[in-house]
């Protein structure tokens, strides 16, 4: 394989994945002209985002299987087709009903995505380099969320949510094609068949169950902060949505400065449940910041939960890739991945309640609290649990 090839593979790889991170994340930046259009409240925005995590959480593990079967090239475009065309099509919803099953979709799409195109870049990033690697895929995600969140509740105001939705699943339909052409063919082993024991090994790896765990608080924070920061702000602030989708953008920013950061020392430093512990705390407290009501402190939690979130996340996929044979590579990011996606299903609605029967402060300051637990599961995930599959 030539170098060229490995950078225009890469490139469209970083590509793919903002704008994959535009389509997760700009409905909720737009949700405010969806529930003045549709007649909706806080509630609403809940139950689309559970709705959304449904699909990306359950649709994980099928989904690596497939690019064990399959190949991940194929899978990842198969997958980003699916999400970008769904996106497409929210912009022509008539009733609520239609955008939940459309948001469900994309999820659906977006889970045989993500494993699939890290061990892409993985592959064609430079060697002794994977954390790194994963890293920078995990910052192109959060660079998209952030211009998702920000760049669309400007869009939304100026063009209408409808027209915003639209391009953003227009161009992810272009990043497919992209990735069909510059990405090279999947090379899948002649004879490789698919093995229930290897199966086996990998879904009950008890490091990879307690890691999902630990993650599944941290997901549960990210995902809070991503789908309700812009609208509590415009809400219970009365922030403009400039300053709204600014603020709701800055924890994507935070992950976007972690995400190297922390996949660079994960490189050096072979502890990624003690990593991820410590990031999970401090994403945590940035919740119970978040509690108090000013956007001066929505500002501090925002960055605080993303640099968290970033960090911790970029550790996990990164190790878990690690821990596989390169057949089942996909499957065991997808394993961690749909453990720690499903809190974006529980725990928005969650949120939601929290907010129509408490308030807005005393729902993050809950949150924070019945997170904490699932965190602690990091503690049992002991370092000697990690061999990675190089080492061995």
């Amino acid at each position: 394989m030539s170098r060229i090839n490995n950078r225009r593979a890469v490139a469209s790889l970083i590509f793919g994945r903002l704008i994959y991170a535009v389509n997760w994340y700009n409905f909720a930046a737009v949700f405010t002209l969806v529930a003045r259009d549709m007649t909706q409240n806080v509630s609403g925005l809940g139950i689309a985002v559970g709705s959304f995590y449904l699909g990306v959480g359950s649709f994980q593990i099928p989904g690596g299987l497939l690019a064990a079967k399959i190949g991940p090239k194929k899978t990842a475009v198969y997958g980003t087709m699916l999400a970008s065309s769904a996106a497409l099509l929210s912009s022509m919803a008539t009733t609520f009903s239609q955008l939940l099953v459309l948001r469900f979709l994309v999820g659906t799409g977006m889970a045989f995505v993500f494993a699939p195109a890290v061990v892409l870049m993985a592959r064609y990033f430079r060697e002794r380099a994977e954390g790194f690697s994963v890293g920078l895929f995990q910052a192109a995600f959060y660079l998209g969320g952030a211009l998702g969140i920000f760049g669309w509740a400007v869009l939304a105001e100026v063009w209408g949510w409808r027209e915003s939705l639209a391009i953003s699943g227009g161009v992810g339909i272009l990043t497919a094609l992209l990735m069909l052409l510059l990405v090279p063919r999947d090379s899948l082993h002649e004879g490789f068949a698919m093995e229930l024991l290897e199966i086996r090994k990998i879904v009950a790896n008890r490091w990879l169950l307690l890691q999902g765990v630990g993650l599944f608080a941290v997901n549960g924070f990210s995902s809070l902060v991503a789908a309700f920061m812009v609208f509590y702000l415009q809400g219970s602030q009365h922030a403009s949505a400039v300053l709204a989708g600014g603020v709701g953008a800055l924890s994507l920013i935070g992950s976007l400065i972690s995400s190297p950061l922390l996949g660079s020392l994960h490189d050096r430093i072979r502890n990624p449940a003690l990593l991820m512990f410590v990031s999970g705390l401090l994403g945590i407290a940035g919740l119970e910041i978040a509690s108090i009501p000013s956007v001066l402190a929505a500002i501090f939690a925002s960055l605080i939960v993303g640099f968290a979130a970033g960090g911790a996340l970029t550790v996990g996929f990164a190790a878990a890739r690690e821990l596989a044979h390169a057949e089942y590579e996909t499957l065991a990011v997808s394993c961690i991945n749909s453990t720690q996606l499903f809190a974006g299903f529980f725990f928005p609605p969650i949120f939601a309640w929290s907010v129509l029967r408490f308030g807005y402060s005393s729902a993050w300051l809950l949150s924070g609290l019945y997170l904490f637990p699932f965190l602690g599961a990091l503690l049992l995930a002991k370092t000697k649990s990690f061999v990675p599959r190089h080492a061995a």
